[in-house]
Formats: structure tokens, C-alpha cells, sequence
């Protein structure tokens, strides 16, 4: 997820028993101009294996080139993204622009499995509207490239992330390919998780948005899938420290004026639905400086346990 899955963020998902994790958009172009910004994006650590490169462009011949850059750093696997429905992706001929043109999709994906000796994978979407479904066409023509994996996000690049996923598409891709289809779209839920692996018979599961202040949910579907055991959320105690936990991970790997400001993003996160929360919310956002963030959580937290 653009502007997300940074770094302090793989970290905390990695913690709660994600199994792979990905790194946030990254442009072909900026990684083959040598964009100073572009290549910090490419940096992680052991700790975050194994760790998706997630690139995105629209020109083969710069995907090609930005593979062979990428294969240094040495991911365990790298992923092209044709899905995201971001307007500024998307006008650039990125993204879900290019469920619009598969064959140029398919060069796409030709570039890089001959760039690299990295495995690849592809992110899709249903299509670019309910009259334009290609999710299978695009998958098909992904495994016929060499790609080893493909995602399948169970909206249209039309619906952005609003309604509900079509998880029978999912499905359909999964009947249509030999290689492991990931199901993506509406799993918030250890219920949700395993109600998608039983209606579309997809090999994995991705989970974006929903873990979004409750990276919890990695372990409470593994936990789930293994033996239908249920568990439950963390305490408002506990969700306050996870939310320290990724507010120092923030300011170690940005620095403290940027982790303040990201502090910002996170507290709508995690403190979303706890009582007195929006005042927190909004003394955080006129904090500049780690101490001050740091005392006001500190303080909610020792609030909630006064009167828990």
C-alpha cells in the first residue's frame, strides 16, 4: 500500500505472524534515474524476509532495466503492480491503467522475468469496470510470462475501495492457472479469512487495509485457520503500546520531525473507536516533538486503566 507498508510498518505486521510482507509502490523510473527518495524505498532489513519488492510503471523496457537494478538488493521475490487504482498511478499508465492493455501487460511481465533470476508475481484487479472484467485473461497471460504467483484484488479499478469484493472472481482466476492465486479484498476478520479460502479455493491470503491499527489479525487468522480458535483483540492498554511500539520503529527510520508527523496516521489507526480518543487525536496533531506525543499517549493510557 502506497505511503504505508514502509518499513516500521513490515516490521509490526512481521511481529504478529505475518508470513510475507511487501514493500510500498515503488516506481520503475525513479529506481532507473537514481532517484536519491526511490532508492531508500528499496532498503530493508533481515528481519522483514521474506520481503516483495512491489514495482510500478508503464514502459517494458524501464521495468526490465529497474529489474536488474531491484535483483541487487537481493528481495525474495519482486511483485508488478497492475492494480492499484491510485488517480496519480493511474494517469501515468500504471497501476490498473494497464488492465486496459494487456498486451502491453504482457511485455511488462516479459521484461522482468528476463531481467532477473528473481521469482515474480503480479498484482491484478478484476478488471477496469463491471464491462471490462479481464482478471482472467491477465492471469492467464501472467503464468504464460513466468510469473510464480498472481494476487487477485476482487473489486474493479472503477470501484476503487468502496462496495463489496466479488470474491467468485477470485475463484474463477484460481480455476483458470496452475500457479498460486492470493486472494485479496474485504478479509478483516480470522472469519472473513477462512470464509474466502473455502468460496474461491485460493492458495493464500492477502490482508491490506484491514490491518490498518490491528496488525493483531495476522496471528488471530493464523491462529483461526489452524484450529478454529478465536482470539481475542488486544486490550486499549495494549493497542496504546503497540502503537508506541510502531511510533519509535517510525522515528528510528525517519527521524523525529517526519515521525511525529506520521504519528498522526498512525493514532487514527489505532486508537479508532476507543473512548476519548478523538481529543488524543487531536492534541497529537499540533505535537512537534517525540516527548510531547510519547506523554499524551502515556497519559490516555494510564486514563483507560483508571477507568477500566
Amino acid at each position: 500500500m502506497s505511503g504505508i507498508t514502509d518499513s516500521p510498518f513490515r516490521l509490526i505486521a512481521k511481529s504478529f505472524g505475518a508470513a510475507v510482507v511487501y514493500t510500498e509502490l515503488i516506481s520503475v523510473d525513479g529506481i532507473v534515474r537514481n532517484n536519491f527518495k526511490t532508492l531508500r524505498l528499496l532498503q530493508f532489513s533481515k528481519k522483514e524476509r521474506p520481503i516483495g519488492i512491489q514495482l510500478f510503471g508503464s514502459d517494458p523496457d524501464i521495468f526490465g532495466e529497474a529489474a536488474s537494478i531491484v535483483e541487487k538488493y537481493k528481495p525474495d521475490m519482486i511483485d508488478i503492480n497492475f492494480g492499484c487504482p491510485s488517480k496519480k498511478v493511474v494517469r501515468r499508465g500504471g497501476g490498473a491503467a494497464l488492465l486496459k492493455n494487456l498486451d502491453k501487460m504482457r511485455k511488462i511481465v516479459r521484461a522482468v522475468v528476463s531481467h532477473t533470476s528473481i521469482p515474480i508475481s503480479g498484482k491484478i484487479r478484476s478488471g477496469w469496470s463491471e464491462s471490462h472484467l479481464v482478471a482472467v485473461d491477465a492471469a492467464q497471460l501472467l503464468e504464460e510470462e513466468g510469473a510464480c504467483a498472481i494476487t487477485v484484488h476482487a473489486r474493479t479499478k472503477s470501484m476503487g475501495f468502496e462496495g463489496h469484493a466479488d470474491w467468485d472472481i477470485i475463484g474463477h482466476v484460481k480455476n483458470a492457472v496452475t500457479i498460486p492465486v492470493i486472494g485479496n479484498g474485504d478479509v478483516n476478520t480470522p472469519e472473513n479469512a477462512k470464509k474466502m479460502l473455502n468460496e474461491t479455493n485460493c492458495d493464500l491470503i492477502m490482508i491490506g487495509r484491514g490491518a490498518l491499527g490491528k496488525p493483531w489479525i495476522f496471528n488471530q487468522v493464523n491462529r483461526y485457520l489452524e484450529n478454529g480458535i478465536s482470539i481475542d483483540s488486544p486490550s486499549y492498554q495494549k493497542r496504546i503500546k503497540v502503537c508506541l511500539k510502531h511510533y519509535r520503529l517510525a522515528m528510528q527510520s525517519c527521524g523525529e520531525e517526519r515521525g511525529v508527523k506520521e504519528m498522526r496516521k498512525l493514532v487514527g489507526w489505532y486508537l479508532k473507536g476507543m473512548p476519548g480518543s478523538h481529543q488524543v487525536k487531536s492534541d497529537i496533531f499540533t505535537m512537534t516533538s517525540s516527548r510531547e506525543v510519547e506523554n499524551r499517549l502515556q497519559l490516555y493510557e494510564k486514563q483507560l486503566r483508571t477507568h477500566a
